[in-house]
């Protein structure tokens, strides 16, 4: 019988066992209890346990198990449940178990040879006695590290896909690991890591991308810096630009006059009015304080909002609310670049109606702020540059840096030098951003007469700036700078978890927690002074550099040379130009009450298309021509696209896809193939036309199924298809192709385009609970995972409990926010161990998401937008329906809280983490903490970072 149903099933058993066998940790070094294999420099352990699964539930969904051992020796513990056990369950005949229901298998490294008295908390107390035993085959030992390391990684994936943070704690972990005990990456993170490649970098580069950051981190941590270059080679020539030269404009086209005042390496956002200032900051501040925060919610907030402010000295007062509109006649943020964590160049530049009063209340901002930190070594100076007295406010760690400069109704107020500088240069007309070729041609495309709430203009010699040899040779130092702050203090916290004495920046490379040569800068001869400052940064949380312009570069290394050398041949032979980019948006009265309509052009122009490569040639030329779209279509996407010189054999085609307005159907998120159940709920289509074109492309057979009389046909995973006169149509649902196909027809448009998307009102559509059910399980599980990197310090880094929100938030630079408005509270159960979560997590036996309105659904209304891709140029047009709210007007800095993401949130969605509450009750008795061995009396001993006290 039994044989039997395995052929009918036909599934190959003995790979099935194999799987089982290695997810069970089948092995001969796997006991029934728990098993302890002595080895250099660490032995690896393994008990398994059965948990109640009522009580074992909320614990595994935030991965707060904890393992304790006396003498500490116990370290590095993953915790596996079976996962993959579970998934295979799904497939194989009913009532053929894998494992025992709720195994929680610990693996851990350890120390010595001794006995180890272990403590699993899941939460309630289990404890174990294992004597360690050493294999008279190694590779027994081998075996088990390598099992404890594939679920090690694996964990260590997960949690940095649930997390909405920089993923620095698994990132280090996992590189020390490597470097240390010879680990190679598992197949799955050599797949997920994509090759590094020339304008990717610099791409990431230019806007702070987190994964840069990480992959420095990772590249440190593993190679170091064996050698020191000297810098003493000469700073690199700039990129030999081929110029794109913009159409002559007519000398009648108008230019504002505030737009001759800006340098024109500068971008430039000008609001025309200061109501249109305050519209902008009222926008963000009704739905999140930034616009990224009015999709969805993050889970950290890094402040730059605040700091920005800080450093500028600009805050509320009375005249912005009551007089600004009176007191200033127009008001542009300027600046040479946009990172504003690490340093930017920008600034505010007012033109004012009253110079006067517009004067004294910025100069009483700034004497306000410089009495606030007197304290902190504020000085308030007069500085001369180009011949003229500019008012200096500083702090010596750059949380205030902020020069005042008023030139008859100019008032420029800005965090670097070389900003004033280039103010007072272009005073008279020449090298202003106004007087440009470039943007007399923007101003012809968009003339001032459209009266834009905001309009902005980033010129190709901004852009070209950002690729200067200053610009990517001190954003890598910067990144590298970084990144060895945060090496250092988990390689602090990694030493005490081991038991280590090292405390100083060599012990600590000799102990294998810093990679070889950690610590050096370019031109470092002697790295004492270089160590000096990292110890330092320690306690600089919020710190801010000195904005790149104002960088003194003396010399480079020759890696630096080479890598800029090899950017200079890759603009040479692919991206010889920089596109001007033009951004106009007006507003005008919506339909209904309180809704508004925000009109937006954007354009790239002049514009060389070549160097877009395979990416522009894959749309065809602009029509007229488009699909007319179902009925019931709530949101709908076209294209006309090509197969370019990618797929040159697929012709011209229009591809369409389109969301009905109809409650998705939802499927639970867990299970082999999560994404196929969820796109099943999803009541979508896929057609093209007149050819299946890229449909061709995908693995369905779109030609070899047979068909039926009206044109249907079933493809593999559940696809369904129809083809009807030069119509091909693809679902998952066969009732919504009959549904769907019959309204599809050919139409022309108002316009040319070659892409056009539509979204309806979705706050109105029977789709909104599905948003709002998506946005919850996003929202919470960005929540959860800030509450797993809390347990992981705690696991991993020995961070004591209730001193791991504070440890995170220094390590991140950046407060933990709750994403669905709570705060996190570290909560205590008599007998258990202490358990961070949000006081906003609903109960699992309720609907959590009932209740829950995604931030998108607020505010917006509706979307139409059409792209067009010419020869000469690129445009798209928009038009947004927004929902408004009543709000009080603020001064602040709108753009900086924040246009750019890191904004602080609105008081009705998210407050601020708090931290940790007292426990309402004594926690359960524990074992006694590991013994620490007193550090050394050193001239380089590293005090214990901020969150962490004294062992």
């Amino acid at each position: 019988m039994a044989k039997h149903r395995n052929r009918s099933w036909g599934i190959p058993w003995g790979i099935v066992g194999l799987l089982v066998g290695l997810c069970s940790g089948a092995s001969e070094v796997a006991l029934a209890q728990g098993e302890a294999c002595v080895g250099e420099p660490f032995g690896v352990g393994m008990v398994s346990l059965t948990l109640p699964a009522a009580e074992s539930a909320a614990v595994s969904e935030v991965n707060g198990f904890a393992l304790d051992e006396t003498n500490g020796r116990a370290v590095y513990p993953v915790f596996t449940e079976g996962r993959i056990l579970r998934l295979l369950g799904e497939f194989l005949p009913d009532g053929l178990p894998l494992a025992p229901p709720n195994t929680l298998s610990v693996l851990f490294l350890f120390t010595g040879d001794q006995p180890l008295d272990l403590i699993v908390h899941a939460p309630t107390p289990t404890r174990y006695r294992l004597t360690p035993r050493r294999p008279r085959n190694p590779r027994v030992h081998a075996r088990l590290l390598q099992r404890w390391w594939r679920e090690y990684s694996a964990a260590a994936r997960q949690q940095a896909r649930d997390g909405d943070y920089p993923p620095i704690v698994q990132t280090y972990l996992m590189s020390m690991f490597s470097r240390r005990l010879g680990l190679q990456p598992v197949l799955l993170d050599r797949v997920a890591e994509p090759p590094a490649s020339q304008p990717t970098e610099v791409f990431e580069l230019l806007t702070g991308a987190e994964t840069l950051r990480v992959q420095t981190l990772r590249e440190t941590n593993l190679t170091g810096h064996p050698t020191a270059e000297p810098a003493d080679q000469p700073v690199p020539a700039p990129i030999d630009w081929r110029p794109l030269p913009a159409p002559e404009a007519e000398a009648a086209v108008e230019i504002e006059p505030i737009a001759m005042r800006v340098p024109e390496e500068c971008f430039y956002i000008r609001f025309g009015t200061f109501t249109n200032y305050l519209w902008v900051d009222n926008l963000q501040r009704e739905y999140g304080g930034d616009l990224e925060h009015m999709i969805a919610l993050r889970g950290f907030d890094d402040g730059t909002s605040t700091r920005i402010e800080q450093q500028l000295a600009l805050s509320s007062s009375p005249l912005a609310d009551l007089l600004g509109p009176t007191v200033i006649a127009d008001v542009a943020l300027i600046g040479r670049d946009l990172f504003l964590r690490e340093g930017a160049a920008v600034g505010m530049l007012f033109q004012a109606r009253n110079a006067l009063l517009l004067g004294r209340d910025l100069t009483g901002q700034r004497e306000a702020a410089f009495k606030a930190e007197r304290a902190h070594g504020a000085t308030l100076e007069t500085v001369q540059i180009g011949g003229r007295k500019v008012s200096f406010l500083s702090t010596p760690d750059n949380r205030l840096r902020s020069y005042y400069l008023a030139d008859g109704d100019y008032h420029l107020v800005t965090t670097s030098r070389a900003i004033v500088e280039r103010f007072i240069e272009v005073r008279d007309g020449p090298g202003s951003l106004g007087a440009s070729r470039e943007f007399r041609h923007a101003r012809a495309v968009m003339p001032t007469s459209r009266q834009d709430t905001v309009f902005a203009f980033f010129s190709s010699a901004c852009q070209q700036g950002l690729v200067s040899p200053r610009y990517q040779i001190e954003l890598r130092r910067r990144l590298q700078t970084v990144t060895n702050v945060e090496l250092l203090r988990l390689a602090l916290w990694a030493a005490r978890v081991e038991n280590s004495s090292a405390n100083t920046i060599d012990t600590l490379i000799q102990g294998g927690f810093l990679p070889p040569g950690f610590g050096r800068e370019p031109g470092d001869r002697d790295p004492t002074e270089t160590r000096r400052r990292l110890v330092e940064s320690l306690d600089q949380s919020r710190a801010s550099m000195t904005p790149i312009p104002d960088v003194v570069l003396d010399g480079v290394t020759a890696s630096e040379a080479r890598r800029f050398a090899e950017l200079a041949r890759y603009a040479a032979n692919t991206w010889p130009q920089m596109d001007p980019l033009i951004v106009g948006v007006r507003r005008v009265a919506g339909d209904g009450p309180g809704r508004e309509r925000l009109l937006i052009d954007a354009r790239l122009s002049p514009f060389a298309q070549q160097k877009y490569g395979w990416v522009a040639s894959l749309l065809g030329p602009p029509t007229h021509d488009l699909v007319s779209p179902a009925a019931d279509d709530i949101v709908t996407l076209q294209a006309f696209v090509t197969g370019g010189s990618r797929f040159p054999l697929i012709p011209a085609h229009h591809l369409l896809v389109g969301i009905r307005d109809s409650a998705p159907v939802e499927h639970a998120d867990d299970g082999l193939l999560p994404l196929l159940r969820s796109l099943q709920g999803i009541p979508g289509y896929l057609a093209a036309w007149p050819k299946p074109g890229f449909l061709d492309l995908l693995p369905f057979n779109l030609g070899g199924s047979a068909t039926d009389a009206a044109g249907y046909s079933q493809l593999p995973l559940g696809v369904y298809r129809r083809q009807w006169d030069d119509f091909s149509a693809l679902a998952l649902d066969p009732q919504l192709l009959a549904e769907v196909t019959p309204q599809l027809a050919v139409a022309k448009g108002e316009d040319l385009a070659q892409v056009r998307i539509h979204v309806g009102d979705l706050s109105a559509a029977q789709a909104q609970g599905w948003v709002d059910s998506w946005a919850y399980r996003r929202a919470k599980q960005a929540s959860m995972g800030n509450v797993k990197l809390l347990h992981a310090l705690s696991q991993q880094l020995g961070v004591p409990r209730e001193q791991a929100l504070q440890a995170a938030e220094t390590l991140l630079d950046a407060n933990l926010v709750c994403s669905l408005g709570g705060t996190y509270n570290l909560t205590q159960v008599a007998g258990q161990i202490p358990m961070w979560a949000s006081d906003r997590w609903a109960d699992p036996d309720a609907a959590p998401a009932a209740e829950y309105c995604a931030p998108l659904l607020k505010w917006f209304r509706g979307l139409d937008t059409q792209l067009t891709m010419h020869d000469d140029r690129v445009e798209l047009h928009a038009t947004l329906d927004m929902q408004r709210k009543a709000s009080e007007p603020k001064l602040g800095l709108p753009l900086f809280q924040n246009l750019f993401g890191g904004g602080s949130k609105a008081a009705d969605q998210a407050k601020p983490a708090e931290k940790a509450k007292p426990a309402d009750q004594a926690p359960p008795a524990a074992p006694a903490p590991a013994t620490r061995r007193p550090p050394p009396p050193a001239a380089e001993i590293i005090p214990p970072p901020p969150g962490e006290t004294e062992p």
